[in-house]
């Protein structure tokens, strides 16, 4: 379905609605584009479904009083109108609000073409100096139409884990060829620019939710992977998710583990040396401290940090030690070939063991890799996605789904903060882990850009929104994350594209709504003068406020789909490692069960959530799991 000439003058009426100043033809033909490119043909059937909708006089008498098409209402109108589809009782309702009024201020909000957006006067924000870019240290190879490449392994993925797999593979004598689906970005692309940034770089165009939209999941798609885009927090895994994973039958996970941290901590510079405390992390820290509750700086995988503080779209100097630095690196320097713009189709099976992989690349010519060791490291969305159009793995492929969920709560202060300047991350606290058994959430804070805030932040009405965003230099934000104990699921639809279902419910509900509050108290508790919560009708409290009062107010409320704000940076445990096979699809040292040959190696291996960023966990494991396999020949 496309979007023809009335629904585009439709959708330009409702991002005029949610953001008069933007230029409304431009960010609804954005959009359009947008969404095509994502090339999932339900959200451009649903996007036009919705601009029908609104527009006809039937349907508005029924849902809103109103027997007026949309773009026949005043402004007033149409945002008590908009308001109406946000708090329905229909699912279905408030997530077609939550689309349209995410992606009208992003889109308006992040776009630049190479200038300053006239949308950011006013909210303190300005785009980075560029640094000179550092010197590229990655090619990828080329390829033809219908080529058949032998090797002896093949690693689906280059991020953290493929980018481990990849090179300790290569460093023992394997010729190993590396496909990734996204592209290889040199470090003179990174522009710190979000639009381009958002489009080049992550999974969907940074478009990405869970299938009801409730939950938007940001995971990176390039050459690197998340290891690319990510915030550097590089933490172990806590000592009783480590019991946790050794009673699911995973072993050495001790001091074996501890030295394949050690390893992986060398290789990327591991340290807090460069773990600056921005303004946001400084009011983080003053919040706990006010308090009396512990936090400790973050180690970071970095060297030469600057300031940046716009390196979720890719770190321009080389500072940031991701796999495209240095795993990724190593492994082409030893032999590797990497085959970037190339999508995993399925896994080629012979006689009961992998044969290789077949693909596409970005020109739709198909190649095939042949090799007897197939590693997975496609990430926790990649990777079941490929079992399950391959048929492989069983029944438990893309199940326990695992994603942290991030219920954002949002500071006033009087002094500036801009959450885009500086480190990204350098204050935790581990205070909240285990509010119950081992599940609770920890607190860190995000790096930040216009358009990501914007499309956050409540809108009730368009000038209570900008009123908002000319603030926006004053505002910290605090994230809590959250353990999930409750599952998702990894399915597929007709075309084989992953779909992620995932409902916060149960404990990790209760977890998030009490997050809510204790992040709020810590805004307070550093000087904000308020506190604003992500639901679609915002939860304020202030300096003098009734805390309990406000407590109660957020349990009413509750965190249900579409209610409130939330998102993800980690996924897991869709392909998961364990003794059990009911329960798992490899074994405790990664091999995917009923397949010689193959074998996962990223964070979609974990037993259950991490409870801390990934990144880590994930290379050290991969090193682990690479390791075992190459002494068993």
């Amino acid at each position: 379905m496309s979007v023809g000439e009335r629904e585009r003058a439709t959708l330009a009426r409702v991002v005029e609605t949610f953001c008069p100043g933007a230029p409304s033809r431009a960010v609804a033909d954005t959009i359009v584009a947008e969404l095509e490119a994502v090339d999932r043909p339900k959200l451009v059937a649903d996007l036009v479904l919705f601009l029908r909708v609104i527009e006809r006089r039937t349907a508005n008498l029924v849902l809103a009083g109103r027997p007026r098409p949309f773009s026949a209402m005043t402004r007033h109108e149409r945002e008590s109108y908009l308001i109406s589809w946000g708090e329905s009782a229909l699912p279905p309702r408030r997530a077609a609000f939550q689309a349209a009024k995410r992606l009208s201020l992003f889109v308006a909000y992040s776009r630049s073409d190479g200038a300053a957006n006239p949308l950011w006067a006013g909210t303190g924000y300005a785009p980075p100096a560029l640094d000179p870019p550092a010197q590229p240290m990655l090619s990828a190879r080329a390829v033809s139409a219908g080529e058949v490449i032998a090797a002896d392994a093949v690693v689906v993925g280059s991020g953290a884990g493929g980018g481990v797999a990849a090179a300790e593979l290569a460093a023992a004598g394997r010729h190993v060829l590396v496909l990734e689906q996204g592209a290889l970005a040199t470090e003179d692309e990174f522009e710190g620019r979000e639009d381009r940034g958002a489009a080049g770089l992550f999974w969907d165009r940074q478009l990405l939710t869970t299938e009801d939209l409730a939950i938007s999941v940001f995971a990176g798609r390039t050459v690197g992977g998340g290891t690319v885009v990510n915030w550097n927090t590089s933490l172990r895994l806590p000592e009783d998710v480590r019991e946790e994973w050794t009673r699911a039958g995973l072993d050495g996970m001790g001091s074996a583990l501890d030295e394949h941290y050690d390893a992986v901590e060398s290789r990327l510079d591991i340290d807090t040396e460069e773990s600056e405390r921005n303004a946001q992390n400084a009011v983080l820290a003053e919040g706990l401290d006010a308090l009396g509750i512990p936090w400790r700086v973050i180690p970071r995988n970095v060297a030469g940090c600057g300031d940046c503080g716009h390196c979720g779209y890719g770190c321009r100097r080389g500072a940031k030690q991701s796999t495209m630095r240095t795993y990724l690196a190593d492994a082409l320097a030893t032999g590797a070939e990497l085959v970037a713009r190339c999508h995993a189709d399925r896994i080629a099976v012979a006689h009961g063991a992998a044969a290789g992989v077949e693909a596409t690349c970005a020109d739709g010519s198909r190649i095939t890799v042949r090799a007897p060791l197939v590693v997975l490291a496609g990430g926790a969305i990649g990777t079941p996605a490929l079992l399950l159009r391959s048929g492989l793995g069983g029944p438990q492929v893309g199940r326990s789904l695992h994603l942290h969920p991030v219920p954002a709560v949002l500071g006033l202060y009087e002094r500036p903060i801009r959450t885009w300047s500086g480190v990204p991350q350098s204050v935790v606290s581990d205070a909240f882990a285990r509010i119950e058994g081992g599940y609770g959430f920890r607190l860190e804070v995000p790096a930040a850009l216009p358009g990501v805030l914007a499309a956050a932040l409540p809108w009730r009405s368009a000038a209570q929104h900008r009123s908002l965003m000319e603030e926006l230099a004053h505002v910290a934000v605090f994230i809590p994350i959250v353990r999930d104990r409750e599952a998702g699921r990894v399915v597929i639809d007709r075309a084989g594209k992953a779909v992620l279902r995932y409902r916060v419910s149960g404990l990790t509900a209760r977890l998030c709504t009490r997050a809510i509050v204790e992040a709020a108290c810590l805004h307070l508790g550093a000087g904000a003068r308020e506190a604003i919560t992500l639901h679609t009708d915002p939860l304020h409290v202030r300096q003098g406020d009734d805390l309990q009062a406000f407590a109660r107010a957020v349990e009413r409320r509750g965190v249900g789909p579409n209610r409130v704000g939330m998102f993800s940076a980690h996924q897991m445990s869709s392909a998961r490692m364990g003794a059990d096979p009911r329960r798992s699809v490899a074994d405790p040292d990664g091999w995917v069960r009923g397949i010689r040959g193959l074998a996962v190696a990223d964070a979609a291996a974990f037993p259950s959530a991490s409870g801390v960023n990934p990144m880590l966990t994930v290379m050290a494991l991969a090193r682990r799991n690479v390791g075992r396999m190459l002494s068993r020949g």
